[in-house]
């Protein structure tokens, strides 16, 4: 995909967000709660005693707090996705911490320069268009960014129902989708530099 469709990317979920995206909402997803406001809507770091470091959560946290061990985070075996099914007891609960764990990863391959975790992350992604689908398992549009810049026309394809399917309640998103909307919009201005 080229530059200039990147960035009109950007702008069309940036104006999608926008008027969502407000820090006074709950945000409602438990422990991924302050890790992911620390990290995406810019509040004081809070960092745990101990850094959690468990799936997706970890994953949040180890983008504002170095002490965590990201290696050992991706060690789990799995089929191909980032974190195993068993541990979640249904698959839109995994799907969704899956996919949240791939928005994170992105980040952190590209901060902390791991060839090798961005090379995971495309075997996730790809994994994930294979295995899943974002119309029936999330409403969340958790690694929008990975699949847009994946660049092939079902990447893309996947990018936009995961839009899609943070609009269809209401029309907007929600405010924590209107964040994570604004996080893949930031990370896509990064890929395109």
């Amino acid at each position: 995909m080229s530059g200039p469709m990147l960035l009109r990317w950007t702008a069309h979920l940036r104006r999608i967000a926008g008027p969502a995206a407000t820090l006074d909402a709950a945000f409602g997803v438990g422990e991924l709660e302050a890790p992911f406001r620390t990290a995406v809507c810019g509040g004081p770091v809070r960092l745990p005693g101990e850094p959690i470091e468990t799936g997706e959560i970890g994953l949040w946290w180890a983008r504002v707090d170095e002490r965590v061990d990201v290696d050992r985070l991706l060690s789990a075996p799995t089929d191909g996705s980032l974190l195993p099914q068993g541990l979640f007891r249904t698959i839109e609960v995994w799907t969704d911490a899956d996919l949240s764990a791939l928005h994170a990863l992105w980040f952190l391959a590209r901060t902390r320069g791991r060839e090798d975790w961005m090379q995971r992350l495309a075997r996730v992604r790809d994994w994930h268009l294979t295995h899943t689908q974002p119309d029936n398992a999330t409403n969340r549009p958790w690694a929008l960014h990975v699949f847009l810049l994946g660049g092939s026309g079902e990447c893309v394809h996947y990018a936009e129902t995961l839009l899609h399917n943070c609009l269809t309640m209401t029309g907007r998103p929600d405010p924590l989708s209107a964040w994570i909307l604004l996080d893949a919009a930031r990370a896509i201005e990064r890929a395109a530099d």
